[in-house]
């Protein structure tokens, strides 16, 4: 990676090359776009030499089950995965991206995830490739395999030795130790403040007289349980400001959707109620494609493969912007690929779906084969569902913190019981929940 400043004749911009795996950035220095294509790029590497997937989501465990979010940016990924944090027997794993490994059961027990195949026809596989060999070469008994355990440790295995009439698993790794929060997290759960403010800052802007008075029940609400923390780092401020100053204090984390903060979760909650070493994994037993949009009356529904793949290869934001997988920072020809995708949903018709266009489609970017190859891999060993975070709409919804507290409680109840062709609308999740 290499990140030149000052050089007059350049946006600011960064470029990948998947031939070199190399990135330039020229002109920025923000720490979100600098982190994020860089895991964008090694992304790409740990798929085609591993048969790892680099996922842009948040994961937390409850009860001993791993649920990955994946969603476009602003729609309530960090707040759901930090807000399941106030139900009991939760761990926070992480906030912005997720590498999973898909592992396969060994007839002694023990579960492994591939890193190459070779069959006795002398056909070879690697990376993502080793799941579609392994569907197609079943009966090969005699193909070799290098593996790896859960506590890395590599082994030579025969095709054999697995058990192939068990399902893949899903294991999460959490790729950073200190988080890259929304500093906005404070508006529904005042708790984070104090270790925000105590942090290192970014995009937090200064705010208007307009903005205070329109906020002015929130931003006191905020202060108030401040207050009420009486925790000891904020002491000295809290009693050396006025109520004005305390009040621009808290605007300022929720005036820019963008303003972050350097967050150690591990100082916001119990260390024992976070992953702390990145080589820990989770198991995951659901994952969560995150919509916001208002004129839906959905809120969660059980997704078919079609319509899993389908969500994420178009991957429309709230903005109806489109970024596939829900990842700007994927560290591709973005180009090619829209036009690929967007080719396939030109022929699309109620009986041919634009999943099984793109799955019979012969040639593609290798990034989307790869990709979603992966994605695949993932919804045959999790439940998938779709979740509309807007329950703001919901007359009988008071303000946004109790509409954050009831999808919280549609996201615990959901995780606890796995329900199939589940299908909730404003009009009944109520029941589901109360």
């Amino acid at each position: 990676m290499y990140a030149l400043h000052g050089v007059k004749d350049q946006q600011e911009a960064a470029y990948y090359s998947r031939e070199k795996n190399t990135i330039i950035f020229f002109n920025t220095s923000y720490y979100g776009q600098l982190k994020s294509w860089v895991l964008g790029a090694v992304g790409r590497i740990l798929a085609a030499e591993f048969g790892i997937h680099s996922i842009h989501g948040a994961c937390v465990e409850m009860g001993g089950k791993g649920l990955l979010y994946i969603a476009p940016t602003g729609t309530g990924k960090s707040t759901s995965s930090y807000g399941l944090m106030t139900f009991p027997k939760t761990r926070f794993h992480s906030d912005d991206w997720v590498y999973v490994r898909y592992t396969y059961a060994t007839r002694e027990g023990k579960r492994v995830f591939v890193l190459r195949a070779e069959g006795t026809d002398r056909t070879r596989a690697q990376g993502y490739q080793v799941y579609r060999w392994i569907e197609r070469h079943a009966g090969d008994r005699d193909g070799r395999l290098g593996v790896m355990t859960l506590d890395n440790q590599e082994k030579t295995l025969k095709l054999g030795d697995l058990d192939l009439s068990r399902p893949t698993e899903a294991y999460a790794y959490t790729s950073e130790k200190i988080y890259y929060l929304r500093t906005n997290l404070a508006e529904n759960f005042p708790a984070a403040a104090c270790e925000i403010l105590a942090s290192k800052e970014e995009n937090v802007p200064d705010v208007t007289d307009t903005f205070l008075t329109r906020s002015r029940s929130v931003l006191k609400n905020i202060a108030d349980e401040l207050k009420e923390l009486n925790d000891r780092r904020l002491r000295p401020v809290l009693e050396k400001k006025s109520e004005r100053e305390l009040l621009e204090i808290c605007g300022r984390l929720i005036a820019f959707d963008n303003a972050r903060s350097m967050l150690d979760i591990a100082k916001v909650l119990p260390v024992e109620r976070v992953f702390s070493n990145p080589m820990e994994p989770v198991k995951l037993a659901a994952v969560m494609l995150l919509k916001r949009n208002p004129d839906d009356s959905a809120v969660l529904s059980h997704l078919p493969l079609d319509r899993f793949m389908e969500r994420l290869l178009i991957g429309e934001t709230p903005e109806k912007k489109r970024e596939t997988a829900y990842n700007a920072y994927r560290a591709v020809d973005d180009k090619t690929e829209r036009q690929f995708i967007e080719g396939l949903e030109r022929q699309t018709t109620p009986t041919r779906t634009l999943y099984s266009l793109f799955s019979s489609a012969g040639t593609m970017a290798v990034s989307l084969e790869e990709e979603f190859e992966l994605f695949r891999v993932l919804f045959n060993s999790v439940r998938a569902y779709d979740l509309n975070t807007t329950l703001q709409k919901d007359p009988r919804v008071r303000d946004k913190r109790e509409a954050v507290h009831r999808t919280l409680a549609v996201i615990a109840r959901t995780l606890e019981e796995e329900p199939q062709g589940i299908n909730l609308t404003i009009n009944n999740y109520g029941k589901y929940i109360s």
